[in-house]
């Protein structure tokens, strides 16, 4: 009985101390992997049957706590004289503008203590606005250069 008990312990320890390997491994690679799609801002635009842009979405993962974003998001709003503030949502993190003809909803979600997702859908400003230049995007930009962080436009 006492061989049966000595495999037994060593099988247990060399399969928690295989198991503790590739955890380590699996946790450096999904690091990696958020580390790389930090700051790279993903847009999408919908248009109508003409071919005009109706709604505009941009979306990035940043290093920053979640209402740290918010208040920031916030901020920036506030300071610009040509947008006005529909609703704020300190709760849920959500936040409605309107510039203009155009309008925003913001919403940020947490993803861990230091790091968050903002999302944005927009109208855009004026018909055959350049969507190169999205409201959405443009707005992630801001958000960024005032949380030092840098922020690029994705490949999409």
């Amino acid at each position: 009985m006492k061989l049966n008990t000595d495999y037994l312990l060593r099988f247990l320890a060399k399969s928690i101390f295989i198991s503790l390997i590739f955890f380590d491994v699996a946790h450096a690679q999904w690091i990696f992997a958020a580390r790389h799609v930090a700051g790279r801002i993903n847009q999408m635009t919908q248009e109508d049957s003409s071919g005009n842009p109706v709604s505009q979405f941009a979306t990035v993962i940043i290093d920053a706590p979640a209402q740290r974003v918010y208040a920031t998001a916030v901020n920036v709003a506030s300071q610009n004289s040509a947008i006005s503030i529909v609703s704020q949502d300190s709760q849920n993190l959500k936040l409605k503008v309107t510039e203009g003809a155009g309008s925003a909803s913001l919403s940020v979600v947490p993803l861990s203590e230091k790091s968050s997702e903002i999302m944005i859908s927009a109208t855009p400003l004026s018909q055959g606005q350049d969507l190169t230049t999205s409201s959405a995007v443009n707005s992630i930009m801001k958000i960024c250069n005032q949380l030092n962080k840098v922020c690029r436009l994705g490949a999409n």
